[in-house]
C-alpha cells in the first residue's frame, strides 16, 4: 500500500510539528546578496555498494554582519546531495527514508519487508543550513540545531534554501540560538524535509531500479553530520581554525535522530567520523524527544545485542536529556501511520513520558551512566519556548524560562566533554535507577507559583497539546477551560470548584502557614530560596539566578487577598 494523505492536518493537532525558528510561516524573499558556489567545503562522499553517496552540491549567500554589536555574521547555505537508506512500502512512516531501520521501523510496530535504496535531497526543496557566527571573540565552538518532525516543500511549509533570509529581521536567532551566540559559540541551524504525515519530498531509487516517491529525510542522522563536517570546513576557511567542538541540540525528532546517531555508533564506529579522524559530534542536548523514542534495545534472535559490552557503550557520545512533564501525549491507536500500536515490542509504550523513563532506566542498567543525565522539566509542555518573545508569552501561550535552563546546561554539556566535570544528577519524579531518587526540576515559576501551567491553551482548541498556557491564582470565578472545553483542575481535587487566590493556593502548596496571608517579601524569598537550590545544583547561572530575583520584586502577581474577592497587590 502505497502513502496516501490521509487528515494530516489532524495529525498536526495529535503531535504538532515544532520548528526552531518558527519557519513554518514564509517570510520575506531573500535578499540581494550574491549566489556562490561553497561546494569546496563538502563532506566528502562515501562509496556504497559501488555508488559513491553524499553531498554533491553546496551554494552560499553571505549577507554579512547583520548584529553589529556583537559582530555576528549570517551565511544562508543550500545542500543537494545523496543518502543511503531503507523504505518500507506500507504501514506506518512508510513516507520516511532512514537508515536506522531496525529501530526506526521496528519501534513504530512496523515489521513489513525493507527496501535500501539511494535517495536524492536537494538545496530548492529547503535542504539547507542557517549559519551565525561571531566574527570575533568566537570560543572555537559549534551547535548544530536539528528541529523536530515537520516541514514540507510540498505542503508550502518549507521553501528553496535562498528564501529564509529576511531584509527586514536579518538576525534573527532563537532565543537558544542567542543564549549560544552569546557565549562566543557558532550555531548552524539545518533545515530537512521532515513532515511525519504528509508525502514526502523525494523520492528513492532502489536497489532493483525501482523508483519509490513521496520520501522524507527526518530521521538520518547521516545528512545532519555531513552539514556539520561542511560548517566546520567553512569556519577553517573564514575563522582560520575547524571547530574544537561541536554540539547537536536536538528538539523533538531531532532528539529522535540524536538517540538513534548514538545507538549506531555500536555498529558503524565511523559513522561520527571526520575526514581528520576526529569526532564529527562531541556531545548531545536532547530536548523532549518526540514520543520518547528511540529506546536502547535492538533483538537479535531474541536477545537484546545493543550496549552489551563496555567496548559497545565507550562509543556513546555524552548526552543531556530534558523531558517535558507537562506534555500528556500518547500514540493513538487511530494513528496507524504514526505507529502501529498492535505491533508495537513489548518494551515500548505509547505513552510518551513513557518511553522516556524507559530509556533513562535502560541506558542506566547498560552502564551509560557515566556518559547520559536525564532531567525532567515540571509546568512545561512540548514546545520549548524558544521561539516566543523574550517574556515567553504570545496571546495566551505562556512558557515558564526554560532558556535560563539551557544556558546552564549548555555550560554543564561543554564541561563534561572538555574538562571532564561530570554534570549534576538526573532528575526524575519516578526512580530511574541513576543513583538517589532526586525529584524533577521545579522551575521557579513551578515551585513559587502564581497560576497553573497547563497543556491546550483556549485559543489553540484540542491541537494545542504541545502548547502550555497559564492559570492565574486570581480568586475570581471558577477553574478555567482549556481548548478542549475540560476543565483545569487548578487545586488537584479531582472537581471543579472555586479558583483559589494566592493566600489560599499557597497555604495548601505548605509554601504559607495556615494563619499567613501571601505578601511580596514571601514571594521574593519563595524565588530565592528555589534559584539558590538550582544555582548550587548547576541547574542555573548566576544570570539566570540573577534575573530571576529582579524580576521577582517587580513581578506582576494576582489578588491575593482571602477576605477580598477580587482584591489587589
Amino acid at each position: 500500500m502505497r502513502f496516501r494523505i490521509t487528515s494530516w492536518t489532524f495529525l498536526l493537532a495529535l503531535f504538532p510539528a515544532l520548528w526552531l525558528g518558527g519557519e513554518t510561516t514564509l517570510g520575506s524573499p531573500a535578499g540581494p546578496a550574491e549566489t556562490v558556489s561553497c561546494s569546496q567545503f563538502m563532506a566528502p562522499q562515501k562509496d556504497v555498494n559501488g555508488e559513491m553517496v553524499g553531498q554533491e552540491e553546496c551554494l552560499m549567500q553571505d549577507h554579512g554582519i547583520v548584529e553589529p554589536g556583537r559582530k555576528y555574521r549570517r551565511v544562508e547555505i543550500g545542500v543537494t546531495g545523496t543518502l543511503s537508506g531503507w523504505i518500507v512500502k506500507e504501514g506506518a512512516r512508510s513516507n520516511h527514508f532512514t537508515s536506522a531501520p531496525d529501530f526506526y521501523f521496528t519501534q513504530l510496530g512496523n515489521h513489513s519487508t525493507r527496501f535500501h535504496g539511494i535517495l536524492q535531497y536537494e538545496g530548492v526543496k529547503g535542504t539547507s543550513i542557517s549559519l551565525y557566527y561571531p566574527e570575533t571573540e568566537w570560543n572555537g565552538k559549534l551547535y548544530v540545531m536539528v528541529h523536530g518532525s515537520g516541514g514540507s516543500f510540498l505542503t508550502g511549509s518549507m521553501r528553496p534554501w535562498d528564501q529564509y533570509f529576511d531584509p527586514a529581521e536579518p538576525f534573527a536567532p532563537t532565543r537558544f540560538e542567542k543564549v549560544m551566540l552569546e557565549k562566543g559559540y557558532a550555531v548552524a541551524r539545518s533545515r530537512r524535509n521532515a513532515e511525519r504525515d504528509a508525502p514526502g519530498d523525494y523520492e528513492a531509487v532502489l536497489d532493483d531500479g525501482q523508483i519509490w516517491p513521496d520520501q522524507n529525510v527526518a530521521e538520518i542522522p547521516e545528512l545532519v553530520l555531513d552539514k556539520a563536517i561542511l560548517v566546520k570546513n567553512f569556519l577553517k576557511d573564514r575563522l582560520g581554525q575547524r571547530p574544537t567542538r561541536t554540539y547537536f541540540y536536538g528538539k523533538s525528532g531531532g532528539a529522535m535522530m540524536g538517540t538513534l546517531m548514538n545507538y549506531m555508533l555500536q555498529f558503524n564506529p565511523e559513522l561520527n567520523r571526520d575526514p581528520e579522524g576526529t569526532d564529527t559530534i562531541d556531545g548531545f542536548l536532547w530536548d523532549d524527544a518526540g514520543g520518547g523514542m528511540f529506546l536502547p534495545f535492538l533483538i537479535r534472535d531474541g536477545r537484546d545485542i545493543l550496549f552489551r559490552s563496555q567496548d559497545d557503550t565507550v562509543r556513546f557520545i555524552p548526552a543531556l536529556e530534558i523531558a517535558h512533564l507537562g506534555y500528556p501525549n500518547v500514540f493513538a491507536a487511530n494513528a496507524p501511520w504514526m505507529m502501529e500500536v498492535k505491533n508495537i515490542p513489548e518494551t515500548v509504550s505509547t505513552v510518551f513520558t513513557t518511553n522516556k523513563r524507559t530509556r533513562a532506566r535502560t541506558l542506566h542498567a547498560k552502564g551509560l551512566a557515566r556518559a547520559y543525565r536525564y532531567y525532567e522539566v515540571r509546568g512545561i509542555s512540548h514546545n520549548s519556548g524558544d521561539t516566543l518573545p523574550e517574556d515567553g508569552k504570545r496571546g495566551d501561550t505562556e512558557v515558564l524560562q526554560l532558556t535560563r535552563l539551557m544556558d546552564a546546561l549548555i555550560d554543564r554539556l561543554d564541561n563534561w566533554v572538555e574538562k571532564g566535570i561530570e554534570p549534576p544528577p538526573s532528575r526524575a519524579d519516578v526512580n530511574i535507577g541513576f543513583g538517589s531518587h532526586m525529584n524533577a526540576i521545579g522551575m521557579p515559576e513551578v515551585s513559587c507559583p502564581v497560576g497553573v501551567y497547563h497543556a491546550f491553551p483556549p485559543s489553540r482548541g484540542s491541537g494545542g497539546v504541545g502548547s502550555t498556557a497559564l492559570a492565574l491564582f486570581t480568586g475570581q470565578g471558577i477553574e478555567p477551560v482549556d481548548g478542549r472545553m475540560i476543565y483545569v483542575d487548578m487545586n488537584g481535587n479531582g472537581r471543579r470548584d472555586q479558583r483559589e487566590t494566592m493566600t489560599e493556593a499557597w497555604r495548601r502548596l505548605g509554601l504559607l502557614k495556615p494563619d499567613e496571608t501571601f505578601s511580596r517579601d514571601q514571594y521574593v524569598a519563595c524565588v530565592q530560596g528555589t534559584v539558590e537550590a538550582l544555582r548550587k545544583g548547576q541547574l542555573l547561572t548566576e544570570k539566570g539566578a540573577s534575573l530571576y530575583v529582579e524580576e521577582a520584586r517587580v513581578k506582576q502577581i494576582p489578588p491575593h487577598n482571602l477576605t477580598t474577592r477580587p482584591g489587589s497587590f
